[in-house]
């Protein structure tokens, strides 16, 4: 690589501003400038950074559209070839990458296709939801300005949403993919008992209150505060989320009641008392003891104190 020497250029520690120079570029004609790959940091004025701008550092890519990377050593020699004083006021990337032609989008560029992505499947979420904990490329090369960055996937959930680009050229087709990731806080009202609540305790009213809570941290969905009677399947502390798999229907007829057990074979009927051996709900077959065989047979829950032996 070929540096130029451009005059001195003023410039001090103390100067109130300083040249950022960028980690993905793109450049249009023979030599960089420094205005390609760089930005003015604080007040220098605008006259100032224009000529600052035009100071010719090295030959562009030979190839266009092929990027080509600049480590952090070679760039200072560089600078410090072309600026001479005014290089120490320069902030360095690691690496800087350029291509010749095309065009360039940046993480930030990135952010914005997602957030517009995603935000018609946000708004039809319940509560409020917003994006944060981007996790995407710091930049994306393209090989001219007419090819196109597309979020593909646009259905979004509480939680980290994996983000899956593709870079599409004028015709649609695909040149290639990409992915990266966001994070999306749900904030809602959920159903959460008001006091300790214990396993089988029938789900009253009274036992129910709503916090606000955020859904990407629960580990399944809420209830939904809607149908019922339910008892809990598990204990549940004050302020806890209900979930939905916490709950079961609560049984017509319960373990251990007394039941009048019918027997019906068209012309005989008998009925006597007899013991549920299990929860049922209705039309559901459970065993029940003869309380005066004592011997276990199966019946059909009929209602609440009769069941239909089978």
């Amino acid at each position: 690589m070929a540096f130029g020497l451009a005059p001195a250029r003023a410039g001090t520690a103390d100067a109130g501003w300083r040249i950022r120079l960028l980690d993905a570029a793109v450049v249009s004609g023979a030599t960089v400038t420094l205005g390609e790959i760089a930005e003015p940091v604080g007040s220098i004025s605008p006259q100032a950074w224009r000529e600052l701008a035009a100071t010719p550092l090295w030959p562009s890519p030979a190839e266009p559209g092929r990027p080509m990377s600049v480590n952090r050593p070679r760039l200072q020699q560089a600078l410090r070839e072309a600026l001479r004083d005014t290089e120490s006021l320069c902030l360095y990337p690691g690496t800087l990458v350029l291509q010749r032609g095309g065009a360039v989008l940046r993480e930030g560029d990135l952010r914005a296709l997602a957030v517009r992505a995603l935000t018609p499947a946000m708004a039809a979420m319940p509560g409020e939801a917003s994006m944060q904990d981007y996790r995407l490329p710091p930049y994306v090369f393209l090989a001219h300005p007419q090819q196109q960055v597309v979020v593909e996937n646009t259905l979004a959930a509480p939680g980290r949403n994996t983000l899956r680009f593709a870079v599409r050229e004028v015709d649609g087709s695909v040149v290639r993919k990409f992915t990266g990731s966001a994070f999306v806080d749900v904030w809602a009202d959920v159903p959460c008992a008001v006091q300790p609540v214990n396993r089988d305790d029938v789900l009253t009213p009274d036992k129910i209150t709503r916090v606000r809570k955020n859904l990407a941290y629960l580990r399944e969905p809420a209830w939904d505060g809607l149908g019922g009677p339910w008892r809990l399947t598990r204990p549940v502390g004050a302020d806890q989320v209900i979930y939905q798999s916490d709950l079961s229907g609560v049984p017509t007829v319960r373990r251990g009641s007394v039941v009048t057990v019918l027997y019906d074979s068209g012309s005989v009927r008998l009925q006597v008392q007899g013991e549920a051996m299990a929860d049922g709900g209705l039309g559901e077959t459970i065993p029940v003891r003869n309380m005066q065989s004592k011997r276990q047979i199966y019946a059909a829950v009929k209602d609440g104190g009769t069941v239909v032996a089978r």
